[in-house]
């Protein structure tokens, strides 16, 4: 009972420098993310006015570290956006005819790209482009040129679609996109943030964006 001296708590050490590692530290070589997300598509289909169309889905990305700011990012996404059928009046009849089906539109993308940043101690903001492809699955179609309907003239079809056979059916079809992302790192391996990211279709690169996509992120890092 009489250590330390007389039986007297023992003395704190007085520091005499500051410390010299930070609590959270700077360094992410690897990191990935999963993030829900809203989307929304605004692109030209055939038989259908050119309206947004919103939707909801996931993006999962990761990250490996080129340099101390620059980033290598592989991203894959994927959403589901509701589409309601579109009719037409014959002019001469007075008869609706259905130019495009209802169903579900499924938006999957996979691109890659490069992602630079400045880590702010536990900030982290980073600005994102790159590229990839985008499969655009439509529902079955009403018309020629839609999803499983016959091609239009000169192996025409609708939006994300190609002419196989003479069918129209789903494409990989090439896409660029650009990004912003902020992160808040909450311990040391674990990060929560947000970001943003535009997409624009190589084949119809004026009409941009085609597709908007916001996500809440929750990562890990290491």
């Amino acid at each position: 009972m009489m250590r330390p001296p007389n039986g007297q708590p023992a003395p704190t050490p007085v520091k005499r420098s500051p410390a010299l590692e930070p609590p959270y530290g700077g360094d992410r070589r690897f990191a990935i993310t999963l993030a829900p997300a809203y989307a929304s598509f605004r692109l030209p289909l055939l038989g259908r006015p050119t309206i947004r169309r919103p939707g909801a889905g996931a993006l999962i990305e990761a990250d490996l570290r080129l340099l101390s700011f620059i980033w290598l990012r592989a991203q894959v996404g994927y959403s589901a956006h509701p589409i309601d059928e579109t009719k037409v009046e014959d002019d001469e009849t007075g008869e609706l005819n259905v130019t495009a089906n209802s169903g579900v539109l499924h938006a999957t993308n996979a691109g890659i790209g490069v992602a630079a940043g400045i880590d702010l101690g536990r900030f982290l903001p980073t600005v994102d482009v790159g590229a990839g492809v985008f499969r655009i699955g439509t529902p079955e179609g009403a018309l020629a040129g839609q999803r499983g309907q016959a091609c239009l003239e000169g192996s025409v079809c609708d939006t994300g679609l190609a002419c196989r056979a003479g069918t129209c059916v789903p494409a990989a079809v090439p896409e660029v996109h650009g990004g912003v992302s902020v992160d808040l790192q909450l311990r040391k391996h674990w990060y929560i943030g947000a970001t943003i990211r535009y997409f624009a279709l190589m084949v119809q690169p004026l009409d941009f964006p085609i597709y908007v996509i916001g996500a809440a992120r929750l990562g890990a890092r290491f």
